[in-house]
């Protein structure tokens, strides 16, 4: 498990868990373990991803707090 900064743009990957402050937001918005998303963009650290049928910004702090597998290495 990694970080969500640490995905790449243009890269799948799935929500393992989300930790701190952010965790109950991150839940509310469907970032729960099992979700696939996309990292559309990504500028130091800051991110616009895709999930389901929305897309989100994340600041930096935000994307740390949820941690990934990246899906395209196991596909």
């Amino acid at each position: 498990m990694v970080p969500l900064t640490l995905i790449k743009p243009n890269r799948r990957c799935k929500v393992r868990a989300s930790r701190g402050r952010h965790r109950h937001r991150n839940e509310a918005l469907g970032f729960v373990p099992g979700e696939v998303l996309t990292i559309i963009q990504s500028d130091q650290g800051n991110l616009i991803v895709s999930l389901k049928d929305s897309r989100y910004a994340l600041n930096k702090d935000q994307a740390n707090s949820i941690l990934v597998e990246d899906f395209d290495e196991h596909a």
